[in-house]
This record gives structure tokens, C-alpha cells and sequence, in this order.
């Protein structure tokens, strides 16, 4: 648990899922993480709350019903361009990561990941620095890596002379 006396982060929580917010929120309070003042559960909900009241981290789902968070976070960005938001997804491929980083998300961890690894990634965040999940970049290399093997497997190869 933290116990530092560093003013915490407002979070305004988006996932479709309504027990992993309240899990989430849970989590974040007990940990004294952060201090949870919204919750949107699609993109266009999360608009309309920062409308209202901008946080100072969103901690976002990719995959989610009426808007979903790469539309959100590339509207949220251009709404309010230091909004600092990190992606909570179960989608590490590299197309929704590489995507989410162009747009200027802050952090893009896996819902695989520990407690350590959100703590981790809000602490970075709000030192403005930027923090992905450690199993983002082994995803990335073994998908080229499949890919690479693959093209190699299927090169077809010069005969061996007999002589």
C-alpha cells in the first residue's frame, strides 16, 4: 500500500464492464493509488463526463460498445491535449498498441497485469513519463518472430547438388 504524502491523482475510470470498474476502483482506493471521481462505461459517456470535470489520469478499455477507446482517447486528446491516459486493455496486439501510442496515450498496460504493474504505470504517468506493460513489447517480438520463422519455413530452397 502506498503511504506517501504526494497529492493523488483524480481517475476517471471507462470500461463497459461494470464489476471491473467497481473492481478497479476498489483496487485503486485500497491501494491508495488514486482517487477515483468518474466512470464512463463506452467512450461517449467518458466525453461527456470531461466535459464537466477533466482528471488529471484516465484509465481507459479499448474494446467497448457506442464508442470505443481509440476513438475516445483520439477525441479526448484533441479536446484536452495534456489529458494523460492509460490504456487498460486485454489487447496487447501490436495493431491497438502502435495506434494508441500515435494518438498520445501515456501508458498501455494488460489486464493480465499485476497490481505492481498499475501502480507502476500511474506513479510514471503523473511524473510525465510514459509506461507500457513489459508484456507488450515480448507480444510484439513474438509476433514477428512467428512471422519471420514462418517466411523462413516457407522460402523455398536451393537443391543440393548430388556431386
Amino acid at each position: 500500500m502506498k503511504t506517501s504524502i504526494e497529492k493523488k491523482p483524480t481517475v476517471i475510470l471507462v470500461d463497459d464492464h461494470l464489476i471491473f470498474r467497481q473492481g478497479l476502483k476498489s483496487l485503486i482506493n485500497f491501494e491508495n493509488i488514486g482517487i477515483v471521481v468518474g466512470e464512463a462505461s463506452d467512450g461517449k459517456e467518458f466525453l461527456e463526463l470531461l466535459s464537466v470535470s477533466v482528471p488529471d489520469l484516465v484509465i481507459m478499455d479499448i474494446d467497448m460498445p457506442n464508442m470505443n477507446g481509440i476513438e475516445a482517447a483520439q477525441k479526448a486528446l484533441e479536446l484536452k491535449p495534456g489529458i494523460k491516459i492509460i490504456v487498460f486493455s486485454m489487447f496487447g496486439d501490436q495493431e491497438y498498441f502502435l495506434k494508441m501510442i500515435d494518438l498520445g496515450v501515456k501508458g498501455f498496460i494488460l489486464k493480465s497485469s499485476g497490481i505492481g504493474d498499475l501502480e507502476k504505470a500511474v506513479s510514471e504517468v503523473m511524473k510525465g513519463k510514459n509506461y507500457f506493460s513489459s508484456e507488450l513489447p515480448k507480444k510484439t517480438i513474438n509476433k514477428f518472430g512467428v512471422k519471420n520463422s514462418q517466411e523462413t519455413i516457407e522460402k523455398p530452397k536451393a537443391p543440393i547438388p548430388w556431386w
